[in-house]
């Protein structure tokens, strides 16, 4: 399955080759939407990320575009944080 983190390593690994080809072609990629909330918002901060990388080319990469990648692609496999209401006073 593709996903945000296969995604995200897809581009580092164009941009770390210095394939401009390869890392127009990944940024261009379209997306399917997700049932998952989390995925879809992990999506939609990659297309983000996308879009700023497609404005800067050819030019130098902004070093956080890089470490959001990063941590897009390294991430992905792990449980979803569950929303919780905090107490941290006795009622």
């Amino acid at each position: 399955m593709y996903n945000s983190a296969a995604h995200a390593r897809n581009i580092l690994d164009a941009w770390q080759r210095k394939d401009l080809a390869g890392l127009r072609a990944e940024l261009n990629l379209p997306h399917h939407p997700s049932d998952s909330s989390e995925e879809q918002e992990r999506m939609e901060l990659l297309d983000g990320i996308a879009e700023q990388m497609r404005q800067d080319l050819p030019g130098d990469q902004p070093e956080v575009c890089f470490r959001l990648l990063e941590h897009l692609a390294r991430s992905g496999s792990h449980p979803a944080i569950q929303n919780r209401k905090l107490a941290f006073f006795p009622c």
